[in-house]
């Protein structure tokens, strides 16, 4: 799994809900194409110009919560309360702390009561109180935008907040919006311990611009969708993660959305690995390749390692005929040396299963063929054949002795047949020819019987002429003449 946690949440109202899809149909442009999307007014969201009015962020945020249509409406009233109410609260504060102070500290009197690391939607939020770094920090940003208040999203270091600029200041003020506290938190000695026991995170002051990231609206929204991909991978729920991160590309567009797509889309398809499911992974991958964005060389990296995988099943299984089809089918998308090592792997599998049926001259054609095609190697072929010759003496020679196998295989080498395996298995085959001449002249022997004796030796040596033992025999039958 491939995702950082970070959380955020949202719900919006009947009329404002109208009006947003009024302004989304009247749009020109083209969205981008992701597919796998699973929320087409999320992608449509991404075709309007930040930063968002407040309609439109509560609309944003909601969807992007994943809160259900029917839901919306009420959630946005409750919404609509809190920003009505918040002007009146501000105003009898106002003597007391910053507007953006008051702000933090109305959420966290009115709506925030649990800090939660994984409850990222804002929806839940106002149903229970719980929150986290994104789902604060998003009602943060919305409800002091209402007021007009200069707002923007911060992300640092896995963790989000939020800053605000002050009317008439250039410079910005950090809200750790997880702390009742947390308005401008450097200049508060006792923030930093209490934020860290509570949260976990370390705060990061405002000079450290590295490891600070300014959020548009879009981003601050994809962040809730990031959080909720990261659960839902947490319950190896792949196809749902999949279909957020595509929501999530087509809104922002942004390379860190693109790159946890094509992740996710990674995830996805080696859980279909893991299951055996070859093809669907494939299909995953084919899909993603149709969208806007280039696919990523892992994975097609993965792609063939998937077809590799899906032809190697079907062989194991013994159909050569499914495996080389795929094969080809799957063609194009392979290098080239893989698609060679697959053809290998094929062809040796349907030669193993001629091989099984028994010896015939026609399958050594077939052997000799598949390596003159360049389908299987030469030392691949000379094994098959030494193995085919080999069975076919065996049983020749349980059948009519140790000379039919070797005149079979003599008979059946040729020039290319003739290997080091093939030389040796025709000397076993010589010497226990020999051997069995040997032991049947030893009855003649005992008797006396040298003529017969010598006959079937010199019968031994006119197959084996260079062989030692019926050499020797013959020399002591001589000898004794």
């Amino acid at each position: 799994m491939k995702y950082n946690a970070i959380m955020i949440c949202n719900k919006v109202g009947k009329i404002l809900f109208s009006l947003i899809l009024i302004l989304l149909e009247a749009g020109q442009v083209d969205a981008l194409n992701v597919p796998f999307q699973s929320n087409p007014r999320i992608a449509e969201m991404g075709l309007i110009a930040e930063p968002l009015n407040t309609q439109e962020l509560i609309i944003l945020l909601l969807l992007a919560s994943g809160t259900d249509n029917e839901e919306i409406p009420a959630n946005t009233e409750r919404l609509g309360a809190l920003i009505a109410e918040l002007p009146v609260y501000i105003q009898e504060r106002k003597g007391d702390v910053p507007t953006g102070e008051a702000v933090l500290i109305y959420l966290h009197e009115k709506v925030l009561k649990n800090y939660r690391l994984d409850q990222t939607r804002l929806d839940v939020l106002l149903d229970t109180g719980s929150y986290n770094c994104v789902s604060s920090a998003a009602l943060y940003l919305l409800l002091s935008r209402s007021i007009n208040l200069e707002t923007f999203g911060i992300h640092s270091v896995d963790h989000v907040f939020c800053a605000v600029k002050p009317s008439g200041s250039s410079v910005a003020i950090d809200v750790e919006t997880t702390n009742i506290w947390g308005y401008n938190p450097g200049e508060k000695k006792d923030f930093e311990s209490e934020f860290t026991s509570s949260t976990g995170y370390v705060y990061v002051p405002p000079g450290d611009y590295s490891n600070r990231i300014k959020l548009e609206d879009k981003d601050m929204a994809g962040l809730i969708l990031q959080n909720r991909i990261v659960e839902l991978q947490k319950k190896n729920r792949y196809i749902e993660a999949l279909s957020l991160a595509a929501d999530r590309l087509s809104l922002t567009g942004s390379r860190q959305a693109e790159k946890d797509y094509f992740d996710s889309v990674q995830n996805l398809a080696a859980w279909y690995n893991n299951l055996h499911q070859y093809e669907e992974g494939i299909l995953v991958i084919n899909t993603a390749e149709k969208g806007s964005f280039e696919l990523p060389s892992f994975l097609k990296e993965t792609r063939y390692q998937l077809v590799y995988n899906l032809c190697g099943s079907i062989l194991n299984r013994g159909d050569t005929d499914l495996a080389e089809k795929l094969l080809l089918e799957y063609q194009q998308l392979l290098p080239e040396n893989v698609f060679q090592e697959l053809s290998f792997l094929i062809e040796e599998k349907r030669l193993d299963q001629l091989i099984k049926e028994g010896y015939s001259e026609s399958t050594v054609n077939e052997i000799e063929a598949s390596f003159s095609m360049g389908l299987i190697t030469e030392k691949r072929a000379a094994e098959m054949i030494t193995y085919l010759l080999a069975k076919e003496a065996e049983r020749l020679s349980l059948n009519g002795g140790y000379l039919e196998g070797l005149l079979f295989l003599r008979d059946a080498m040729t020039g290319f047949h003739m290997g080091a395996d093939l030389s040796h298995l025709i000397s076993v085959y010589e010497q226990n020819y020999a051997v069995s001449i040997h032991n049947t002249a030893i009855p003649f022997l005992n008797s006396r019987d040298y003529e017969k004796a010598k006959a079937l030796i010199r019968e031994g040596l006119s197959y084996i002429p260079d062989n030692p033992i019926l050499q020797k025999d013959l020399a002591n039958l001589e000898s004794r003449e």
